[in-house]
């Protein structure tokens, strides 16, 4: 599994010739919000770690996702689709994006044709390799792509690759594009490590996807999802909202609408975790969290 954080300590400096042929660095995935970032690192790695739904502003963390392979190691880094900030929330989802642009060896920058436009600074502050992925071409015509190539600056790019990141066309050619980019580094983390996240933030997560699936309009962007306890197949769950009203619309007439969710919720959180779970869910009202940097920080999103 991929409990924990483990990186290999390095003593030696010098020559190159000490790694051999190893490659291994950190590459940021961003782009817009639903321009099929989470679905790329998904398919990446071959393991659903990033949750995907047709909503906007699904991803609120960085997530990591690991590829290994011989003596090469790519740590992807999903982020939140980049926007104006409305609220504190929002702020610490902007800030994630910028740490992992500064942090990381290479950038991919998705786009999709209903998501075009690449910021200017997106380009101007990275001095370091930017590929330019042009995400969902299952969805478009070989004369549209070429409308779309045409359109952009090949010159400010390192690479560009079209892309289905849910069909996974030319998927398979973006790992050796990457390769020689990346340093002469020993792997990071075990071959056998998927992500740096433990269980607990995965469970969150599926949760979350489960609101942002069962609930319209602005419901599920008011809620938090925290794992309380783990102990011997039973786990708590607490959902967080911002007002009274939202609270009775999770719960629904006579707790039928949360016992819906949490159903969905626990089949696949089995499926994750390979076992049989007793899933308990509480809604808690913490007034407007979203706009408490306090708040926000204490369920987890500053980093």
């Amino acid at each position: 599994m991929w409990l924990g954080v483990l990186s290999i300590p390095l003593d030696f400096e010098g020559s190159e010739d000490i790694f051999g042929s190893m490659k291994a660095g950190y590459v940021a995935i961003i782009g817009k919000p639903n321009v099929g970032k989470s679905t790329l690192l998904n398919r990446l790695v071959g393991k659903g770690l990033s949750i995907t739904t047709h909503k906007p502003q699904t991803t609120r963390h960085k997530i990591l996702g690991i590829w290994t392979e011989t003596d090469n190691q790519i740590i992807f880094v999903d982020t939140p689709g980049y926007f104006k900030p409305r609220n504190e929330l929002d702020k610490a989802m902007q800030v994630q994006i910028e740490r992992a642009s500064e942090d990381t060896d290479l950038t991919l920058l998705i786009i999709s044709p209903e998501h075009l436009d690449i910021p200017p600074h997106i380009l101007s502050d990275h001095k370091k390799p930017v590929f330019l992925l042009i995400n969902k071409i299952d969805k478009i015509t070989d004369e549209e792509l070429q409308e779309i190539r045409n359109s952009i600056d090949e010159d400010a790019l390192d690479e560009i690759l079209p892309i289905s990141a849910l069909k996974g066309e030319n998927v398979d050619k973006l790992i050796p594009l990457i390769l020689p980019y990346l340093p002469p580094e020993h792997p990071f983390y075990p071959p056998e490590y998927l992500s740096d996240r433990p269980e607990r933030f995965f469970i969150a997560e599926i949760v979350r996807e489960k609101l942002l699936e069962e609930y319209k309009q602005e419901i599920p962007y008011a809620t938090a999802v925290l794992v309380n306890d783990m102990n011997e197949g039973e786990i708590d769950i607490n959902i967080y909202v911002e007002k009274e009203s939202q609270k009775g619309i999770i719960i629904g007439k006579g707790g039928k609408k949360l016992k819906k969710t949490a159903s969905r919720a626990r089949k696949d959180i089995e499926e994750f975790l390979g076992r049989h779970i007793y899933l308990n869910t509480w809604v808690k009202v913490r007034k407007n969290w979203r706009k408490n940097k306090q708040e926000v920080k204490r369920l987890g999103y500053y980093e």
